[in-house]
């Protein structure tokens, strides 16, 4: 875990101990922790496997033990239980705007209100302005929190998701079957806004195969629902409302997978209609050269050889919209794309957004 990952499990156990009633003082040493971690101007995992945390202000040793396990391990024991303490429902509660870990401690004692369903049952029938602390302001503010959450859910910030995209990424490529593992979708084009995260692996007979990798994947921690989960394809939704679906396909048809699961759908339908014109056939299976009735696959082992075939530059996932980037490609004229070993410096704006 990196030291935004953990201090996003710290700020966490600070609201869980909120909710069970716990001494203040005991929350706040959680949340200043957090924050400690947060603008730490060092690596992280360097502090620790130097045995330094120690050294830092407000990191004292029961801290310290913490925080280790969790950058060790990628979990903690302690924060596991304390979630398990309470309904998951109860977490998407405090989601809403104006509801903090006191009110819906309140919520869930007084009117065992443990998910929004039940919230917004509850504040239609004004039972929720009755309570001490609440009032008819509070109960109409949270039906717009709920009506507006309902109104965007499935909806994530690139900057929010990216994070548990890379961990599903990075934990997929550790088990021994899996071959090639890829994010794809709009998160892999590095759109502002994301409906949900896709992720696409190639995965040998080996080890149990494509089934083996599917059982893992639905398995891992973070996981709070299976939705799907068949042969080739899972789907799931993670803790935080975010959606997940992984597709597993053999090696050979990897390439042409991740080029069709990027997307976006206009750029796909632009890169078929190419593929046609040259007498030729794409789609998520492979990109075949068509003659006399028959379909003859191409070889091609990377993206980057599936536009080559058809006569194009490789065009950056950050560029398939079809806005252009096809006939910039066949002129060979696509712009170099800004990387991250460029930027030197950053902008830091406020705003009320």
């Amino acid at each position: 875990m990196d030291k935004s990952q953990v201090a996003t499990v710290l700020d966490e156990i600070a609201v869980l101990l909120e909710l069970k009633g716990e001494n203040p003082f005991k929350s706040r040493a959680y949340k200043t922790a957090a924050r400690t971690i947060e603008s730490m101007a060092e690596d992280l995992v360097r502090v620790v496997a130097e045995d330094r945390l120690g050294d830092i202000p407000g990191i004292g040793e029961a801290l310290r033990q913490k925080i280790t396990e969790l950058v060790t391990t990628g979990r903690l024991a302690y924060h596991e239980e304390l979630r398990a303490s309470f309904p998951p429902g109860l977490f998407e509660m405090l989601d809403l705007q104006g509801l903090g870990p006191k009110k819906a401690k309140a919520l869930y004692e007084q009117l065992q209100i443990s998910d929004l369903p039940a919230l917004e049952k509850a504040c239609r029938e004004h039972r929720v302005a009755a309570l001490p602390g609440f009032g008819a302001k509070t109960e109409e503010n949270l039906l717009l929190a709920i009506a507006q959450r309902q109104q965007y859910s499935g909806q994530h910030r690139y900057g929010d998701v990216v994070g548990i995209a890379e961990w599903l990424v990075e934990s997929l490529r550790e088990h021994p079957a899996v071959i090639r593992v890829s994010a794809a979708g709009s998160l892999r084009r590095g759109k502002e806004i994301v409906h949900d995260l896709d992720i696409l692996a190639s995965a040998s007979a080996r080890e149990g195969g494509a089934k083996a990798v599917m059982d893992y994947f639905v398995d891992l921690k973070g996981v709070e629902r299976i939705l799907g989960h068949g042969e080739t394809k899972a789907t799931v939704l993670l803790a935080g409302g975010v959606q997940c679906d992984l597709r597993v396909v053999s090696e050979k048809e990897f390439p042409y997978a991740l080029h069709h699961f990027t997307g976006s759908k206009e750029h796909n339908v632009a890169m078929r209609q190419r593929a046609i014109a040259q007498g030729k056939k794409l789609s998520e299976w492979g990109l075949f050269q068509e003659e006399n009735g028959q379909e003859t696959l191409i070889p091609c082992h990377t993206e980057e050889e599936i536009f080559e075939n058809l006569g194009l530059a490789y065009v950056p996932p950050e560029l398939r919209e079809n806005l252009g980037e096809i006939e910039a490609a066949a002129k060979h004229e696509i712009p170099r794309l800004i990387e991250w070993r460029e930027l030197r410096g950053t902008f830091h704006c406020h705003t009320n957004a």
